[in-house]
């Protein structure tokens, strides 16, 4: 045992060994490896399908949304930190003990130093990955985009220090020969730790009344509850020299198998991590019933059935029968009710394309605020910021997607109440046009349904469910983001949306992308 100890301390000396000799070390290796994982860890098997399970949330992650900076980053983050496993199913598993590599003039055993590169990618590479993918949660690469990428490079920095004073050829071997090392290693791990977690609660506390609040609050669960589990359990363990609990990291397939199906309970449900997928069920020993391709198809069916009931309407009153013009009143405010419908579905649910130019946004608040608020008996205030009145922008769609959140504000006060108008640059690239009234609220519940297609919070004919969601796609095809904010409480009720924009120019986007 002890000459055992000596060859993992020391496997990365330029030492030769006979074929005889690391074929032996092999076999006791492998023998040793194996009676420790089963005393003291998981099979080495388990190990295996623990990482194949890592790999597996993680790319679905990926696959979610994959031009998201968030689930890039988490993804690079989760893969890493599965290294931790994987170089424990190579080095236990004893595939590549006995053999030997020589590299830069010096002979190492080759599962020494595969075990040691990859546990210096573990400890030095991850946990920087992390912060960085925290920092495109908290969306600081829109509000500080020059400080954001010297960051991303600053972060960086300390795992090329550690590269040079703790060569990675030798950072398997860091724990059991170098205390201060290993500590100095944890430090900076949980240290980094804190790095990701900070901006993530901090999103998370600021913006709990936002649509997308219940989505980031999923995200959080998956980034964070790993990483914590991990870093406790690997460094703060060893600090504390729990030696017993050292194996208890591998805990951790408990809580990836729990989080693989909490983000498959989701994908079926409200969606999670920018994808969201739906279950059809039919009889698959039967003809399959044939239903229309899109909404579209439903729409282009309604307006013609629609212009034949007209007709039909036209031609009984043409006839001048007394007892039908009730009945006759009531089909024709109908069909204007599911015209209207037809028109704003199609209006409102089709791809948005961009035709960006200069607006001046106060004098198109001004625009909006005179067509919407003619008749109305309330106060409407305007607030314009005049350093930088102009935004890049598309006049149409964002003329159309304000009036939309002024009219469903007037409709929230009814006949009172303060309609606020607002347009701030708080920084030169950013600007944030905000809708706020003083109405009776949206409640809590509701909050992460509004955006929803054909959602409505009324149960009248003037409102389909279309508006806010139409104007959530043309902020984001814009670039941007929607947040919102709503009281139902007496004495400070009102809803207030702000439209975060970037006012330098884009390229043209679908929403969905």
């Amino acid at each position: 045992m002890l000459k055992i100890r000596e060859m993992l301390l020391f496997g990365g000396q330029s030492r030769r060994r006979s074929a005889a000799e690391r074929l032996k070390r092999g076999e006791v290796l492998k023998i040793e490896g194996e009676r420790k994982m089963f005393e003291n860890g998981l099979p080495n098997v388990a190990l295996l399908l623990f990482t194949m399970l890592i790999w597996g949330l993680y790319f679905m992650i990926l696959v979610s949304s994959p031009r998201n900076k968030v689930n890039q980053w988490c993804f690079i983050a989760g893969f890493l930190l599965s290294v931790g496993v994987l170089k424990e199913y190579i080095y236990y598993g004893g595939f590549l003990a006995g053999r030997q590599v020589a590299l830069l003039g010096v002979v190492y055993e080759a599962d020494e130093l595969l075990n040691s590169i990859l546990t210096a990618v573990l400890y030095y590479m991850a946990m920087p990955c992390a912060v960085i993918c925290g920092l495109y949660f908290a969306r600081l690469d829109q509000r500080f985009p020059r400080l954001f990428h010297l960051a991303e490079l600053a972060l960086f920095l300390p795992m090329l220090c550690f590269c040079i004073v703790y060569p990675w050829s030798q950072t398997r071997v860091i724990p059991l020969t170098n205390d201060s090392a290993y500590t100095i290693v944890a430090v900076y791990n949980l240290i980094y730790g804190v790095l990701a977690t900070i901006p993530i609660a901090c999103t998370l506390a600021r913006e709990r009344n936002s649509y997308s609040f219940r989505q980031r609050r999923l995200v959080s669960v998956i980034v964070l509850l790993p990483l914590w589990y991990w870093l406790i359990t690997i460094f703060g363990f060893h600090l504390l020299g729990l030696e017993d609990l050292y194996k208890v990291w591998q805990g951790n397939v408990v809580i990836i198998l729990c989080l693989f199906v909490y983000y498959l309970y989701h994908l079926f449900h409200e969606g999670i991590w920018g994808m969201r997928l739906s279950r059809e069920h039919f009889d698959w020993s039967e003809e399959p019933v044939k239903m229309p391709e899109n909404t579209r198809y439903m729409v282009h069916m309604l307006k013609n059935e629609m212009a034949k009931q007209r007709l039909s309407v036209q031609f009984i009153r043409e006839l001048e029968i007394p007892e039908t013009r009730d009945e006759l009143n009531i089909i024709e405010r109908s069909i204007e009710h599911i015209e209207k419908f037809a028109q704003k579905s199609t209006a409102y649910t089709g791809e948005i394309h961009i035709e960006a130019e200069p607006v001046n946004i106060p004098e198109l608040l001004r625009t909006v605020a005179d067509e919407q608020t003619g008749a109305w008996r309330g106060q409407v205030k305007i607030e314009a910021d005049e350093r930088y009145p102009e935004l890049i922008c598309d006049p149409v769609h964002m003329r159309e997607a304000l009036g939309n959140l002024v009219s469903n504000a007037l409709d929230a006060m009814g006949e009172q109440g303060t309609l606020t108008l607002s347009y701030r640059t708080p920084k030169r690239d950013v600007a944030l046009i905000r809708v706020a009234d003083t109405g009776r609220g949206i409640p809590e519940q509701e909050i992460g349904k509004i955006f929803e297609m054909y959602y409505s919070g009324y149960s009248d004919m003037q409102h389909f469910g279309l508006g806010l969601s139409y104007c959530r796609n043309v902020v984001k095809a814009h670039g941007g983001y929607i947040q919102i904010r709503s009281s139902t409480e007496p004495e400070r009720h009102g809803t207030e949306f702000t439209l975060c924009l970037p006012r330098r120019k884009r390229g043209r986007r679908k929403p969905n992308e």
